[in-house]
């Protein structure tokens, strides 16, 4: 197994700082570690949502001032997946 080590340091007399300490040890039933992970990677799955979304906003924006009609967005296949990264994103909170 390889693991990296991450120093991470809080400057309790900063307001963000302090808020970010204090949610990191109300948690119960995850380690700090687990939670800092899972909150990474939440933020790279909204990421990838918020530039599909951009996108398809855009396509259908372009589409209106070309005089056409709205169109529903192409279906993918892993489109199942992904409504359930934004439900896991979601449960995050």
């Amino acid at each position: 197994m390889k693991i990296k080590r991450f120093s991470l340091r809080f400057n309790l007399d900063w307001e963000d700082d302090r808020r970010a300490w204090d949610a990191l040890h109300r948690m119960d039933a995850q380690s700090i570690n687990k939670e800092i992970i899972a909150r990474i990677n939440a933020k790279e799955q909204t990421d990838v949502l918020k530039d599909l979304i951009r996108q398809v906003v855009s396509e259908q924006l372009a589409n209106i001032l070309q005089g056409g009609s709205v169109q529903p967005p192409p279906q993918q296949e892993d489109c199942a997946e992904e409504i359930e990264n934004v439900f896991d994103f979601l449960d995050s909170f």
